[in-house]
């Protein structure tokens, strides 16, 4: 496939790797790259926690980005949903996302620490992720948020949670979602598209990367029943107005792609960008490529147009 001439010097650097062949190494790996999760000049970071309703004892920890430089107004808010395959990360994952969108948009941010495969497979982050926005909307005086300007965020598998959880808040008459950020989304774990069987680069994401998460998170569960697999859901319609960011070289480019049709032919807003030549997480590998510059300031544009935001 084709790859940017601008990252192929990235690519030639990255190593082989399969992180789903030590889950505990690619975790400690991950933690120690990431955010350390605490308040700046421009942004207010705290912890909260909640109960989730249908898991006894099980405390969820929710992450709340707010501007340092806030006036008395409620602030637009996003659930943001970090990524990983299911299996990785946490919110410290995508502290660096969060930091830049309520600094620079001027809203507020809940990102949930929801609860990792395969120690808990499907329905546990999906239901952590349904909690935290129940949350939000249920704690909206308090943390001084507008639920009329809320939208849900998030990349790879944080993009499938972002799609699973709008779909159950439709079907459930839940919080009432305005925008959704879907970044590079995995939405379907039968693999049968193009993409899927084409991109097999071991220095990449790739379909055997794709498989494992799927494999990790559904344990047997039927991916026709509940929230699993958003891309198995028969019906699209009556869904928030959605970005959808789509990489070329990416085993989840045909499913997004062929997603991002569907959600349109229902009759939603939906705006699509594929960025020729990159690969998943294009704009984390080689943050300073013009692909990733463009990419990064057309969808923050656009999550600032669909989030409500005045900055």
């Amino acid at each position: 496939m084709f790859l940017d001439p601008e990252f192929l010097p990235v690519y030639e650097l990255l190593p082989e790797m399969d992180v789903f062949a030590d889950v505990q190494g690619a975790r400690v790996a991950l933690s120690a790259a990431s955010g350390d999760g605490k308040s700046d000049g421009e942004v207010n970071v705290e912890d909260r926690e909640v109960a989730v309703e249908g898991a006894e004892g099980h405390v969820l920890s929710l992450r709340l980005y707010t501007p340092v430089a806030r006036g008395a107004a409620p602030l637009p808010v996003a659930v943001w949903i970090h990524g990983g395959g299911f299996v990785l990360g946490g919110p410290n994952a995508e502290d660096a996302t969060c930091r830049r969108l309520v600094a620079e948009l001027g809203i507020a941010i809940v990102a949930p620490d929801y609860r990792l495969a395969p120690e808990h497979p499907y329905p546990a982050a999906f239901d952590d992720c349904y909690a935290a926005l129940r949350w939000v909307v249920d704690e909206a005086d308090a943390l001084g948020v507008d639920v009329a300007r809320l939208a849900l965020g998030g990349h790879s598998a944080g993009a499938a949670l972002v799609a699973a959880v709008a779909l159950a808040a439709r079907d459930r008459q839940g919080p009432r979602i305005r925008y959704l950020h879907l970044g590079y989304p995995v939405l379907d774990d039968r693999l049968e598209s193009e993409s899927a069987r084409a991109v097999t680069d071991p220095k990449l994401f790739n379909r055997q990367g794709a498989a494992a998460g799927w494999e990790f998170y559904l344990q047997g569960s039927d991916p026709e029943a509940g929230y699993a697999v958003p891309g198995r859901a028969k019906d699209l319609r009556d869904l928030p107005a959605s970005y959808v960011l789509v990489d070329g070289v990416d085993p989840a480019r045909d499913e997004a792609l062929e997603f991002a049709a569907r959600l349109s032919a229902a009759g939603n807003s939906v705006e699509l960008h594929l960025v020729p030549g990159v690969p998943h997480m294009f704009d984390v590998l080689a943050p300073g490529i013009r692909a990733s510059r463009r990419a990064v300031a057309a969808w923050t544009s656009a999550f600032a147009h669909g989030i409500g935001a005045s900055r």
